[in-house]
């Protein structure tokens, strides 16, 4: 008994879902990367908006001076880090300007009924 070949379509149907799930793999970095970018930005902001608020503080209290100057100093250092792991983080890859994992069918239907 001769063993059976995939179709044409059949193999357009493997690549498609190649290409779902590469796509899907994608949108999770890009989703991780967004996270990291955010928690790191929220960071920096609290931090200036505390050293803001203890300000009037620090006229009479050096020790207080010195904390605040010093988690200023965190807050761009948290900036610079973000913005430099950004850079490195192969954002050409995560948003290529011709995107080849693109599938003008959209995604294919599930092999299974439960998505699998």
């Amino acid at each position: 008994m001769e063993a059976l070949s995939p179709t044409i379509e059949q193999t357009a149907l493997q690549r498609r879902r190649f290409l779902a799930l590469r796509r899907k793999e994608r949108d999770e970095h890009r989703l991780n990367l967004l996270d990291a970018c955010i928690s790191d930005y929220e960071r920096a902001a609290k931090i200036r908006e505390w050293a803001e608020w203890t300000s009037p503080a620090t006229q009479s209290e050096p020790e207080i001076a010195r904390l605040v100057d010093w988690a200023r100093e965190n807050a761009a250092q948290l900036e610079a880090k973000s913005s430099a792991a950004m850079s490195q983080m192969g954002l050409k890859e995560l948003f290529p300007e011709v995107d080849d994992l693109h599938d003008p069918l959209g995604d294919p239907a599930p092999k299974h009924p439960w998505g699998l």
